[in-house]
């Protein structure tokens, strides 16, 4: 494009429509995707199928479902199936940017509940209560394993066979470049982020996005032909700068063009999973609420605490074993390594590690960063040349960590939680950053599994007040499931 042309449009106000050949690039494109979505529904729906057939089979062997109410068990398929369409379990995945199996694992376990009951009642009608409770708890249970797991398969086979969604941002500004850093990492297998179009007429000479390699395809008054030529099927907007108007234009120009949209809000900080959407009057309003945890929920969490630390430990044993004798062998010094770290409501505690540093570091750490000069209270050293042979490697698999399952069982930490931060770093923070010290510190959380170190302070800290402002349960094990992949990519472990 001319500089010219691109002049002629930047000073434009509002945005040219699309031509119907420009809508996707050909008339298959659309079709094409149309059909993957199709498939994935139905292997979603195959999933459960097998899931529950699992169930049922392990129901059998356990004596507890007879040949002659196998009909009774049978009949939770359809039952299942028409349940979690309610709670849209097979829709959630191209409705939304990104969707894991992790996301559902509290509506599947509610699909779980009211299938099992609707089968109870039904066979307590038309059969007497030939279907003991006991076959449905052994059933439900079952079911709700296999069927998480084969739907994680299916969706990662889908993301094998199919194209990856072909993906734009609007806007240019931080924010902007947060959401490409962001969707590179924690979607790259769903989405090809291919460019971006701006809305000031785009400056030559600048490049926002120059850390995640992203084309400019031209401004928002161009979007239209933009989405056609190079096949777009998603439009992420973040733009503060954008009014309403240019925002509902560039929506009306991708509903147009078949094109799914993604609208980042203003105050995306503040908005958690527990935030609510709700209409009063046909006014959309969100919902808010901020409470301290219930106590039903701290102690379901300080169980929960206690099982992993102690099944774990006993697992990891021989590890512990081997990395001890590892470390011995690599350098001079102690197996463990023990530092004051800050807890809950800055108590502090010694937290255990494996030794992966010389015996000196924390004499030499001033020779590396000055922490009187940093901009935030945050660090992370990369290729730290304080790091041993063999504790790169722990770092790596992060098998270093493994000795905090004993803070833990002595309850200094949680198994989830914001991560327990240095006494230097913490006498830096400020009011609003000593808000991620009102619960436990964890040794996985929210940051753990959404890049590490590669987070820039603010990040985490959004991420973690996010936590805060929604500790439950699910969120908990949502991010207990999500931790062993994490540490097997190993982004951001150094």
């Amino acid at each position: 494009m001319s500089q010219d042309s691109n002049r002629s449009t930047a000073g434009n106000s509002h945005l040219l429509l699309p031509r119907d050949s420009d809508l996707n690039g050909s008339p298959d494109y659309a079709g094409n995707l149309d059909s993957m979505v199709r498939i994935r529904r139905w292997g979603l729906a195959l999933a459960d199928a097998a899931g529950i057939s699992a169930g049922i089979a392990a129901a059998a062997i356990f004596g507890k479902i007879g040949s002659e109410n196998l009909i009774w068990g049978v009949l939770a398929i359809p039952m299942w199936i028409f349940v979690a369409k309610l709670y849209n379990l097979y829709d959630r995945d191209h409705r939304r940017i990104t969707h894991e199996t992790s996301d559902e694992i509290p509506a599947l376990i509610a699909t779980a509940a009211i299938t099992l009951v609707l089968v109870k009642l039904v066979s307590e009608i038309f059969a007497s209560g030939v279907l003991p409770s006991s076959a449905l708890v052994i059933a439900g249970s079952t079911s709700v394993f296999f069927i998480i797991a084969l739907r994680s398969v299916v969706r990662r086979i889908y993301f094998k066979i199919a194209d990856r969604e072909r993906t734009i941002i609007v806007g240019t500004g931080p924010k902007a470049a947060l959401v490409a850093r962001r969707l590179r990492r924690q979607a790259g297998k769903q989405i090809d982020l291919l460019g971006f179009v701006s809305s000031n007429g785009g400056d030559e000479n600048s490049d926002p996005f120059s850390d995640v390699d992203l084309e400019r395809l031209g401004d928002t008054a161009e979007l239209g032909p933009a989405t056609g030529r190079n096949r777009i099927s998603r439009v992420v907007i973040a733009d503060d700068d954008l009014s309403a108007r240019e925002t509902g234009r560039i929506i009306n120009v991708c509903r147009q063009s078949q094109v799914s949209v993604t609208l980042v809000p203003a105050n995306q900080e503040v908005l958690g999973p527990g935030t609510e959407l709700n209409r009063m009057a046909g006014v959309p309003m969100l919902d808010f609420h901020f409470s301290v945890p219930p106590r039903s929920t701290l102690a379901i969490k300080r169980v929960i605490d206690l099982v992993f630390a102690v099944v774990i430990l006993v697992l990891t044993s021989p590890l512990l074993v081997l990395s001890a004798v590892a470390i011995k062998l690599d350098s001079k010094g102690p197996v463990f390594f023990r530092q004051v770290r800050v807890g809950k409501d800055g108590r502090q505690f010694k937290i255990f590690k494996l030794r992966t540093m010389m015996v000196d570091a924390e004499e030499r750490l001033d020779e590396l960063i000055d922490l009187d000069a940093l901009e935030e209270p945050a660090f992370k050293i990369e290729n730290d040349p304080r790091v041993t042979r063999v504790g790169s490697i722990l770092r790596r698999t992060s098998l270093d960590e493994l000795p905090q399952f004993i803070n833990v069982l002595r309850g200094e930490m949680s198994m989830v939680g914001p991560r327990p931060e240095e006494v230097a770093v913490v006498a830096l923070y400020d009011e609003r950053q000593r808000e991620r010290l009102a619960v436990k510190p964890g040794l996985t959380g929210p940051m753990q599994v959404a890049g590490r170190g590669d987070l820039g302070f603010e990040e985490r800290l959004a991420m973690e007040r996010d936590y805060l402002d929604n500790l439950t349960i699910t969120g908990d094990i949502s991010i207990l499931i999500r931790t062993p992949r994490a540490v097997i990519k190993g982004h951001g472990a150094f």
